[in-house]
C-alpha cells in the first residue's frame, strides 16, 4: 500500500515498533500561506509564494480569491498570484470555503471590497463555526453583511468599508480580528481595531507582521491596532516558513515512543505553536534547537503537566494524547475555543481517550486527564478533524491495537503526513488488512 493510498482508507491500524526516530521537514505553514494569499490577491502587482502549503485549506482559499479576480496559478512548488490592487470583482457563484475557517473569515472581510459583494458558504461542519463577531465588526465599519444566526452562509453587499474605530470580540477566534486587519488598508479612512476578550492574539500579531512586510502602515495601540487607509499592499516574492502546528504533531511521535524526531526546517517563528517546545519540555522531553532544526527526544516516561494553551489551543489534541500516556493527572487550561473548531475537540478527546480506558474530565475551558496506561484494542474516531487524526497517531505508535478512522482527513492541512511518518519508520495497515506503509 502506498502512502498516497492511505488518504483513501476508511481506517488504519498503526503498529508500535519502538522509538520513532529520524529527521523530516514539516509542511509550509497554513496560517502563513493563507494570509500571504490574501495579501497577494489585494496587492498591486504579481507576487510569488515559494513552496506554500498545498492542502485542502489553501486550495479553498486560492479558489475563492481567483473567483474574486486574483489569478492564482501553480508553477511547480511555487504559487503565483496576480493581484487586484484591492479592486475585487463580484464572483458569478457562491464562494465555497469548504472546511477552512481562515478562508471563510478572511474572504468575508475582503469581499466587502468587491463592487457587488459576494456570498460565502462552506461545508456543513464549517457552518457550525461562529462568524457573528466578524459580521458585527464589519457592520460597525460601514459594510452591509448578513449572516445566518451568527454563522455561514454570509452575504456581503460590497462597495467597500468606511473605516473608523471598531471593537472586535476575539473570545471565540482571533481570526475575526485578522480578517478585519487584512482588509483595513483599503478602507476609506483609518481603521482602529480594539480587541475584546481572550484569544490566541499572537496570530493577530503574525497577521500584522505579514501586512507590514507588504507595505501596510500599522501601529500598535493600547487596545489593539490602527491601520492607515489609502495604501495598497506591495507584491512580494517570499518563501513560506514551516508549519509549527504540524511540527508539534511530528515531535509528539518522539515524545510518545521515547524516540527522537528532528524537524529540519524549523526556524525561529512568530507562529504561536512554535512555543510548543516548552510544553514538550514540561512533559520531560529533551529539546535541542540548532542549525539542524528542532529535535524533541522523548523520555522513558512522560511527566504529567499543568499548562495553559491559550496561545496555541490547536495543540490541545497533541498534548491530550501525550497526557494520556503520562502517569497521574494532567490539566490543559484555556482551551475552550477548541470546542468551536472542526468539531468540539474537548468532547471528542474525552470520548475517544475514554475508549482506551483514560478518564477525561472536559470542562468549559479545560481538560483534566487522568493518564497512565491506555490500552487497546480500540477504534478512535476523528470527526473529520485533521488534528485529532494526527494526535491519535502518536498514541497509536505507543499503544498496540489502536485503529484510526478516516486517516485521509489530514489532507486539510498536511497531505503528506502519512508519507512523512513512513520516513520516520512508522508502519500501518488498512484496518483488517496486512502490513503496509
Amino acid at each position: 500500500m502506498t502512502t498516497a493510498g492511505v488518504l483513501d482508507m476508511a481506517a488504519v491500524t498503526v503498529q508500535p515498533a519502538g522509538p520513532v526516530s529520524g529527521a523530516v521537514r514539516a509542511p509550509a505553514s497554513k496560517s502563513v500561506t493563507n494570509r500571504l494569499l490574501v495579501i497577494a490577491a489585494l496587492a498591486d502587482g504579481d507576487s510569488v509564494l515559494r513552496a506554500p502549503l498545498d492542502s485542502d485549506d489553501s486550495r479553498a482559499m486560492a479558489a475563492c480569491l481567483a473567483a474574486l479576480g486574483a489569478d492564482v496559478t501553480i508553477d511547480g512548488a511555487d504559487w503565483r498570484v496576480s493581484g487586484t490592487g484591492g479592486a475585487l470583482v463580484t464572483p458569478g457563484a457562491r464562494l465555497d470555503a469548504r472546511l477552512s475557517g481562515t478562508t471563510a473569515r478572511f474572504v468575508t472581510a475582503i469581499a466587502t471590497l468587491a463592487a457587488d459583494g459576494a456570498e460565502v458558504d462552506g461545508a456543513p461542519a464549517l457552518r457550525r463555526r461562529p462568524i457573528g463577531p466578524l459580521v458585527d465588526a464589519l457592520r460597525t465599519l460601514g459594510a452591509k453583511v448578513d449572516d445566518h444566526d451568527g454563522a455561514l452562509p454570509v452575504r456581503v453587499a460590497g462597495g467597500g468599508i468606511a473605516g473608523g474605530p471598531v471593537d472586535i470580540d476575539v473570545d471565540r477566534s482571533s481570526q475575526f480580528a485578522s480578517a478585519v486587519l487584512l482588509a483595513a488598508p483599503y478602507a476609506a479612512t483609518d481603521v482602529e481595531c480594539r480587541l475584546r476578550g481572550r484569544s490566541a492574539t499572537d496570530y493577530i500579531a503574525l497577521t500584522v507582521d505579514l501586512m507590514v512586510a507588504a507595505g501596510a502602515r500599522v501601529e500598535r495601540t493600547d487596545g489593539g491596532w490602527r491601520v492607515h487607509a489609502g495604501g495598497t499592499y506591495r507584491p512580494r516574492d517570499v518563501e513560506v516558513e514551516y508549519d509549527a502546528s504540524a511540527a508539534a504533531h511530528l515531535h509528539a511521535l518522539a515524545a510518545a515512543t521515547g524516540g527522537a524526531v528532528t524537524v529540519a526546517n524549523a526556524v525561529p517563528t512568530r507562529q504561536p505553536d512554535g512555543t510548543a517546545v516548552d510544553v514538550f519540555a514540561a512533559f520531560g522531553c529533551a529539546v535541542d534547537t540548532g542549525a539542524a532544526g528542532v529535535t524533541i527526544a522523548g523520555p522513558d516516561r512522560l511527566r504529567p503537566v499543568d499548562v495553559s494553551l491559550a496561545a496555541m489551543p490547536d495543540q490541545v489534541t497533541t498534548f491530550a494524547a501525550l497526557a494520556a500516556l503520562a502517569p497521574a493527572t494532567s490539566v490543559l487550561r484555556d482551551v475552550g475555543v477548541a470546542r468551536l473548531h472542526e468539531t468540539d475537540r474537548l468532547a471528542a478527546l474525552a470520548a475517544e481517550l475514554g475508549r482506551l480506558g483514560i478518564v477525561v474530565e472536559a470542562a468549559a475551558d479545560r481538560l483534566t486527564i487522568h493518564g497512565g496506561t491506555p490500552r487497546g484494542p480500540a477504534v478512535l474516531r476523528t470527526y473529520d478533524d485533521h488534528r485529532l487524526a494526527m494526535a491519535f497517531t502518536a498514541l497509536a505508535a505507543h499503544v498496540p491495537g489502536v485503529t484510526i478512522a478516516d486517516p485521509g482527513c489530514v489532507a486539510k492541512t498536511y497531505p503528506a503526513f502519512w508519507h512523512d511518518l513512513s520516513m520516520l519508520g512508522c508502519r500501518w495497515h488498512a484496518a483488517g488488512a496486512g502490513d503496509g506503509t
